[in-house]
């Protein structure tokens, strides 16, 4: 009888989904909510998105912070049971040929090529939001008109990082965007490929760096806007899902003042904002988002501090000193937990901080107070070790 060869068998693990993406925490916290338990890749390791997996896998980096793209498609071909579904996060906005290629060989609960191209490619989205007459700040490619403040972006960047006045962009990859002043607001929602399910909204801030101005800071929820501004986004998005095929959880960055609202981006994954929205009483979002991506929205109201039962509020604790964290355990009011001892550089993220308030700006209070106990706990730590 002849021999018959087989391809390698994944390790045994007893996860029943996929989650893959810079820092996965988040999305491996939303699988155990919903009951499901996750294969995590991640770059990061930390000690709580370790606890939450039902199997760890560590990828490798590729240059700066993004995924080794080979390393990738290896660990997925190692680890992955055939049939199982795949959630990307973080990682993927600006490479379209690598969600590409993972989506002829693995079933992805994700956006693929065609979206990303329209939605995260800069001509095409400007385009698309002149199109459907949805505000937006003007768009150039390499130099702003006299007269007109405008920021440089990276293309498919995310986490603000990369954003910073300019007035010509530096190359390839990078475009310029006009700046308009306001508040900024995330609006989290469901896109079944041909129309929206808003979620809820969100006020967020940065945390300016030098040369980063517009860095991540954190964000707070829910909030609600002007009736007549959220039935307009409301419609904005229903346009932007139908002509771009956007499916599953989404967040959409809005600039709102007064009474005017503009439309910045649409971050086609899911983000920063389930660590204020995955928690009763609404369902498990990583369940509606696999709903979505098979086609299906709930019937949802959308969320409001009193029907949360009060607010969330959600920041990344970033080191302007070296720092290393010690051998005591970070609070359970904080997430990404970097191991002991683990040596944290100027800028680098420390550990992500909650706080929860009858009100957003108690929320935040609360939240302020717990990013100075943190820091000033990892200073005195470092200093004690150092002696």
């Amino acid at each position: 009888m002849p021999l018959r060869s087989h391809a390698p068998s994944p390790p045994e693990t007893d996860a029943d989904i996929a989650v893959v993406a810079l820092s996965a925490r988040a999305l491996a916290a939303s699988a155990r909510r919903a009951g499901l338990r996750p294969l995590v890749f991640d770059l990061f390791g930390d000690e709580d998105t370790r606890a939450l997996a039902a199997t760890y896998v560590r990828l490798r980096s590729g240059s700066g912070l993004s995924f080794d793209a080979d390393d990738l498609i290896a660990q997925l071909g190692a680890y992955l049971p055939a049939g199982m579904p795949v959630v990307l996060g973080s990682g993927f906005e600006d490479r379209p040929d690598l969600v590409e290629t993972l989506a002829t060989r693995f079933p992805l609960l994700a956006n693929g090529r065609r979206t990303l191209t329209w939605l995260k490619t800069p001509e095409a989205f400007a385009g698309l939001l002149a199109d459907l007459r949805v505000p937006h700040p003007r768009m150039f490619e390499t130099t702003a008109p006299a007269g007109v403040r405008t920021v440089e972006k990276q293309a498919g960047g995310a986490g603000g990082g990369h954003v910073r006045f300019a007035d010509t962009a530096r190359g390839a990859g990078h475009y310029l965007q006009e700046f308009v002043a306001g508040h900024a607001v995330s609006a989290l929602f469901l896109g079944n490929g041909r129309q929206a399910r808003l979620i809820g909204f969100s006020e967020q801030w940065c945390a300016p760096a030098p040369g980063a101005p517009f860095r991540y800071g954190g964000a707070a929820g829910p909030i609600r806007l002007a009736a007549r501004l959220e039935a307009e986004v409301g419609h904005a998005l229903d346009a932007i899902t139908g002509a771009s095929g956007l499916v599953g959880l989404a967040s959409a960055d809005l600039i709102v003042d007064g009474g005017r609202w503009w439309l910045i981006e649409i971050n086609p994954r899911p983000g920063a904002t389930l660590d204020l929205f995955d928690r009763a009483p609404l369902p498990p979002l990583l369940g509606l988002h696999s709903e979505a991506c098979a086609g299906r929205l709930p019937a949802l109201a959308l969320a409001d501090a009193e029907t949360f039962g009060g607010a969330q509020a959600a920041a990344i604790l970033y080191a302007d000193r070296p720092v290393e964290t010690g051998t005591d355990p970070l609070p359970d009011w904080t997430a990404d937990r970097p191991a002991p001892g683990t040596p944290i550089g100027p800028g680098e993220p420390v550990c992500t901080v909650f706080a929860g308030g009858s009100t957003v700006s108690e929320a935040r209070a609360v939240l302020a107070g717990r990013l100075d106990h943190i820091w000033h706990g990892l200073n005195a730590a470092s200093r004690q070790a150092a002696e």
